[in-house]
């Protein structure tokens, strides 16, 4: 389809029913979700976007934020006429569920699922779910640093840590690639974005039945963050996945597809 502003945003749409509506990573792009496809549009209408910038969609220099890309899946849903919509948000889609409900509220909603994201980045003193652990203002510049010269270094290594176990290298490479649909710039903007944003004063506003699909050996977002959400989130469910990083719908495809289906027939 094309957007409002004029850039092709692409998409993937299969199966009938209540709409499912997946939203990928960062660099990352809808066919990292080729494998829970099949199963979850087996009751449902399951659509799956690239994220301007990424994948198959246009290539723009603006409008890499995060508040833009939740306006993108707005428009997204009343073009295609997907209202009453469950949104599932890995990682980056998470913060732009989070920047939707910011800025429209639950309108159009009917549910979320959050897969291994932290509302803030950003390390503080009043903060104990930080990228990694524990990222600074020093430790996002050299990131961003390394991704502007030496991508591979930045980005290789990232993938790797998204696993609870190393994956082959050629996997690694196979994902980097996919990744470069994203051009550099614009991967840049949205992550110092997502970087300095702080959702966690928009969690009490997530007025729909919430799903949190964790991965207990995450090294992107460790500790119980699932935990905190729940206590944060007005209607939150958690499903701890024991054998899984920052990717339990590829590291537990199995029951991932089963819980969210679950979920969703709730």
């Amino acid at each position: 389809m094309e957007l409002s502003d004029g850039l092709p945003l692409y998409y993937e749409d299969h199966g009938t029913g209540r709409p499912v509506v997946l939203l990928h990573g960062w660099t990352m792009n809808s066919g990292f979700w080729a494998g829970n496809v099949p199963a979850l549009s087996a009751d449902h209408r399951v659509i799956a976007p690239d994220f301007r910038g990424h994948g198959k969609s246009g290539k723009t220099p603006e409008g890499h934020s995060i508040p833009q890309y939740a306006r993108d899946v707005r428009e997204l849903l009343k073009a295609l006429d997907a209202e009453d919509a469950t949104l599932v948000g890995w990682s980056m889609g998470t913060a732009v569920i989070l920047s939707y409900v910011r800025q429209f509220g639950c309108d159009g909603l009917r549910s979320a699922v959050f897969v291994d994201q932290s509302p803030r980045f950003l390390d503080g003193p009043d903060w104990d779910f930080a990228l990694m652990g524990g990222y600074s203002a020093t430790d996002l510049a050299v990131f961003a640093q390394t991704v502007r010269h030496a991508r591979p270094l930045a980005i290789k290594p990232f993938i790797e840590a998204c696993f609870a176990k190393l994956p082959p290298a050629e996997n690694v490479d196979a994902a980097y690639a996919e990744t470069t649909q994203t051009p550099t710039e614009a991967a840049l903007d949205v992550w110092m974005d997502m970087a300095h944003a702080d959702f966690r004063g928009v969690l009490p506003e997530v007025r729909v039945p919430t799903l949190l699909i964790y991965g207990e050996q995450s090294k992107i977002f460790p500790g119980d963050l699932a935990g905190h959400l729940a206590d944060a989130l007005p209607d939150a469910q958690v499903e701890r996945f024991a054998e899984s990083g920052h990717v339990p719908f590829v590291e537990e495809q199995g029951r991932f597809d089963t819980v969210v289906t679950d979920f969703l027939r709730r």
